[in-house]
């Protein structure tokens, strides 16, 4: 039975910064991704989301010291998805997270690196599980595989970032830096309501060190909802679609008209006329079926 996975993240803790120039400039980028196991032979068994937002520097505070603490932007902190483990009982749940300080990159370069990560996180991770479905492999994702996708992904960040950059800002400038690269999944059974936090985030001489906190919900998916006015806003639709009908059979008899013999255009002109007292008469039902859905959408179950 197909569940509602949501994922919320939380707040992003400073342990200690480095940044000689008064405090850190921390930033995120965020990738979900879910394995339904009902889409599990498809080409691209995993179905990934890095929300794309341009302005993703300007949300998260500067100077940031040792010990504060940030609460993780709306446009990036949720998501939901339903899953369901299928036909051969697999589904797989988790997300990715690069954490980055900002230096001096201009923002057209940011947002190709960004570009190049989402393309590239989207490809590695399909690769990773396509492999796993052919090894049967059920096991937690572990360190040395996300490190592979690591390692694949972040020279196609450079390249986007650096072919976006001046000369003199790639010879002179002080571009942004990747501090982090962590991840939680979660496969099967594991995949249940609780609080968890990410692996330490971190530079490679720990000089950087941030934790992200985040929650994991799981409950049964909402029922659509009920459109009590539909057949009123069929009506009107309906009714949209015969005058549209009209409409085009008045304009081609317009353009027969221009073009026909004189002993014929008598009878296209009444033909016309006719077409044009159908729309008259179309449009004046339309407005009462827009009224009845404007009574019913108001409250009135049946207006009448």
């Amino acid at each position: 039975m197909p569940q509602l996975v949501t994922f919320h993240l939380k707040q992003l803790r400073c342990i200690v910064e480095s940044d000689s120039r008064g405090g850190s400039e921390p930033y995120l980028w965020v990738t979900y991704f879910i394995v339904d196991g009902r889409n599990i032979t498809q080409a691209e068994p995993v179905s990934t989301l890095t929300p794309v937002y341009d302005a993703f520097r300007k949300e998260f505070p500067d100077d940031v010291r040792d010990g504060q603490v940030m609460n993780v932007p709306p446009f990036i902190a949720n998501f939901s998805a339903q899953i369901d483990p299928g036909p051969l009982n697999f589904m797989l749940a988790g997300c990715v997270v690069v954490l980055l300080e900002e230096d001096d990159s201009p923002d057209k370069a940011m947002r190709a690196g960004r570009n190049a990560y989402a393309t590239g996180i989207h490809q590695e991770l399909n690769n990773l599980i396509k492999e796993r479905i052919q090894t049967q492999n059920r096991e937690q994702v572990t360190q040395a595989e996300i490190d592979a996708i690591h390692d694949a992904v972040e020279p196609k960040i450079r390249s986007a970032v650096r072919s976006n950059l001046t000369f003199r800002q790639q010879i002179f400038g002080n571009q942004d830096d990747v501090l982090g690269f962590a991840h939680v999944a979660f496969i099967g059974d594991e995949i249940q309501t609780k609080d968890f936090e990410f692996p330490e985030l971190a530079d490679s001489g720990r000089s950087n060190r941030f934790v992200l906190s985040g929650s994991l919900t799981v409950g049964p998916v909402p029922s659509p909802p009920v459109d009590r006015c539909a057949t009123f806003r069929a009506a009107v639709q309906a009714k949209r679609d015969e005058i549209k009908g009209l409409q085009s059979l008045r304009a081609g008899l317009q353009l027969q008209l221009q073009t026909a013999a004189p002993q014929a255009k008598a009878a296209i002109v009444q033909q016309i006329t006719q077409v044009g007292a159908q729309i008259a008469q179309a449009e004046e039902e339309l407005r009462q079926r827009e009224a009845r859905l404007k009574f019913c959408e108001g409250g009135v179950l049946d207006p009448g």
